[in-house]
């Protein structure tokens, strides 16, 4: 329980002060909004702040309502069903716990890092790779060949990781497609699903911490990625597509 307090308060003061928010454990549900990445962003993703008061201490009660349920979800819940069921693994409800609480711990992680060159096809690859071996789910990949951009690989394979669970979420089991391309200044990468899109509220709240339209997320996957991606130059857009479907853009530099 003093772990779980501790976690509560570090995450919610922590995204208090900063503002907005890597791939982390597969344990967990991400959101249709705030989205879950491979090595470490696997996880994280509604309710709108409380009447009135200042808007801290707003943002302070929805913190800790969100990760209140989170943990209820992924902690309490898990724990208490082996206890009472000695048919269920007490070892692997304690192993999923722990995991909980690394993927909370990962967006306390500072995604900056020191920038290099990649190609964005290969790294996208990779996350599609990572993301499709972690939830069964197919990506449609289309890239005319290597893009060299500058970047920190692995905070952008976690961003990438986010946002294709996201897209995952709200395709609604149709389809998931990535395409790389390049302007001649900008890689860039767009992920669009078949799903209903975007609402307006959505759109308008898409990165506020903590903000999901999925029971038992965080909502902390898009404020992630586009903090990792801003980080390194680049930017993010989010948009409804011409045929219906969320499409998600990030471009980075070109090297």
């Amino acid at each position: 329980m003093v772990i779980v307090i501790a976690v509560i308060a570090a995450v919610g003061g922590f995204l208090i002060g900063k503002g907005s928010a890597k791939r982390s454990a597969n344990s967990t549900a991400g959101s249709s909004v705030g989205g879950g990445s491979a090595s470490k962003a696997r996880s994280a993703v509604s309710q709108s702040g409380t009447k009135g008061g200042d808007v801290a201490g707003d943002a302070f009660q929805l913190s800790l309502s969100r990760i209140g349920a989170y943990l209820r979800k992924n902690v309490d819940g898990p724990l208490s069903d082996a206890f009472k069921n000695r048919r269920l693994s007490l070892r692997k409800a304690a192993e999923d716990a722990v995991a909980a609480i690394e993927d909370l711990h990962f967006f306390l992680d500072d995604p900056s890092g020191a920038i290099g060159e990649d190609d964005l096809t290969r790294v996208v690859k990779e996350a599609v790779k990572d993301y499709e071996a972690d939830w069964d789910q197919s990506i449609r990949l289309s890239s005319t060949g290597p893009v060299r951009v500058r970047t920190n690989t692995e905070a952008l394979l976690d961003a990438l990781y986010l946002i294709l669970h996201n897209a995952g979420v709200f395709a609604q089991g149709k389809g998931v497609v990535a395409t790389v391309s390049s302007d001649g200044k900008w890689g860039k990468v767009l992920i669009e699903d078949e799903g209903p899109g975007f609402t307006a509220e959505a759109l308008s709240r898409a990165y506020d911490p903590f903000y999901t339209t999925s029971e038992g997320g965080l909502g902390l996957g898009l404020s992630h990625a586009r903090k990792v991606v801003e980080l390194q130059g680049g930017s993010i857009h989010l948009r409804n597509g011409p045929d219906g479907g969320a499409e998600v853009e990030i471009a980075v530099p070109l090297a």
